[in-house]
């Protein structure tokens, strides 16, 4: 149990000059063993030192004494709190250490003689615990600095590393209010990428109000910067700390990583998926944005990746609601376990290896390669007549149960052709829109298909259907729908 002092311990008044004097001397000890190490880099301390300069107040530093050498006949006092703050002093004044080069602020080589003596002149509240035993002070120390208390990981982190590079670099791709500055960080991250990655986030909400009062949204940047610098998945966030203390000083290498997550952002912008979507899941994205990290965009077929997206979700939505087990035999076992990991959120390694190894799957699956002579040549002759279309490609799961996907392309046509208009549309099979349609033969011979355009009721799937599309299609054949006279028709680019 902790022993209560007999009194309280009153502050006095230094001026900077006297405590310069007493640490210069030896007099004042600044690191006591029960400290902990320095983490302040440059920018803190200029910032410090800008405080004085303006005359700002900051927060007492708190001294004892030690044991009187009966040999010297001096007394030693030892720093308990406030050790970063007085070295940063003594650093400026000397010209040592990050102050000696080329600066932020002022020299105080370069100060005027009324300056120095404003800033030499500052008075320091100071706290002294006199001859306190080393327990009490350890004690004391620690109360101090417990900023831990009630705080979850992510606060602790920012309360040890909160200013260090590496966590100003994911600050500034959640906290649009930020501002940045050389004075604060040497990570500047160009207005045009920040923007556009800030955006990406807000749009589909990926983040609640309380991850980021809590510090999530930070925290899921700097997991997904860590596992690209380390290479691989890892269990919970056991690297990012690791990594908070490497590039606490100085994170270099910050542009290749925003690279790569932007190259994922700007896929998954293309794919233009709904703010409800699956996919925006954190841990669902959080996988997405690792694999697609190193994929070309222009070697990947848009259409193919997002028909493989939506036909995994819609499996997800068949796998925890299915009565009948029938349903469930297009679903393979790896997609199965996907669902589980993926709904439970689960942080460990082999849960983000398995979610990693299904998307990587999806991913190598769309890469484009060279398509079959026939769809060549149907395209070609397409392209030849002058006939805009758009591609969507059935899945099994798609033709067993009467649905497919709107993919964004195939929106975007619809709309553009006076067709259809899913963002006007309401939730709903009672909002179902029926339009007359033909099915092309590779002979020109057509047939009649009605085709119906709808969103689903919850998350608002944009789903669409052509009436005897069992019949006239395989799953993974891909399907040109194109406008003729005002009428949709829609071309087997297979056949």
């Amino acid at each position: 149990m902790e022993n209560k002092l007999v009194s309280s311990i009153q502050s006095n008044s230094y001026k900077i000059v006297e405590l310069y004097n007493k640490l210069d001397l030896g007099t004042l000890v600044p690191d006591p063993a029960f400290q902990r190490n320095l983490v302040w880099k440059k920018q803190h301390k200029y910032a410090f030192i800008q405080t004085i300069l303006l005359n700002y107040p900051f927060p007492e530093v708190y001294i004892a004494s030690e044991q009187i050498d009966v040999e010297s006949l001096k007394a030693k006092e030892i720093v308990v709190d406030g050790q970063q703050r007085l070295t940063t002093i003594v650093e400026y004044i000397k010209g040592e250490g990050d102050f000696n080069g080329r600066l932020p602020i002022k020299k105080f080589d370069e100060l005027s003689i009324p300056e120095k003596k404003d800033f030499l002149n500052y008075p320091v509240s100071v706290k002294d615990l006199k001859d306190l035993d080393e327990e009490t002070i350890k004690q004391i120390f620690k109360r101090i600095n417990s900023t831990n208390y009630s705080l979850n990981s992510n606060e602790i982190l920012n309360a040890e590393f909160g200013g260090g590079e590496f966590a100003y670099f994911a600050k500034q791709l959640t906290d649009a209010s930020l501002e940045v500055s050389k004075l604060v960080t040497d990570v500047i991250i160009n207005p045009d990428d920040r923007e556009r990655i800030l955006k990406f986030f807000m749009d589909n909400k990926i983040f609640s109000d309380n991850d980021i009062k809590r510090m999530f949204d930070s925290q899921y940047i700097m997991l997904i910067a860590s596992t690209i610098l380390n290479g691989s998945y890892f269990r919970r966030s056991d690297k990012v700390e690791q990594y908070l203390a490497e590039y606490n000083d100085e994170f270099a290498n910050y542009q290749t990583i925003l690279s790569k997550i932007l190259n994922s952002i700007q896929i998954l912008e293309r794919l233009n998926l709904d703010e409800k979507s699956y996919w925006f899941n954190k841990a669902n994205l959080f996988t997405l944005i690792i694999e697609l990290k190193d994929v070309d965009p222009i070697a990947l077929d848009l259409d193919v990746f997002e028909t493989a997206l939506l036909d995994l979700e819609k499996k997800f939505d068949i796998y925890f609601s299915a009565d009948d087990e029938e349903d469930l035999k297009s679903i393979t076992d790896d997609e199965r376990k996907y669902f589980e990991v993926a709904r439970q959120g689960s942080h460990e390694q082999p849960a983000r290896e398995h979610r990693g190894k299904v998307i990587r799957e999806i991913i190598e699956r769309a890469i484009l390669e060279e398509e079959p002579n026939i769809v060549q040549q149907n395209r070609e002759r397409l392209e030849q007549q002058g006939i805009n279309y758009a591609t969507i490609i059935p899945t099994e799961t798609g033709l067993n149960k009467g649905i497919m996907d709107a993919t964004s392309t195939v929106r975007e046509f619809l709309k553009r052709n006076d067709v259809h208009d899913y963002d006007a549309q309401d939730n709903g099979p009672d909002h179902k829109v029926k339009k007359g349609g033909f099915f092309v033969e590779s002979d020109g011979r057509e047939s009649l298909t009605e085709i119906s355009m709808y969103k689903s009721n919850g998350r608002g799937d944009c789903r669409i259907w052509f009436s005897g599309l069992k019949d006239f299609a395989e799953p993974k054949d891909e399907l040109a729908i194109y406008v003729a006279n005002e009428i949709v028709k829609v071309l087997n680019l297979n056949k």
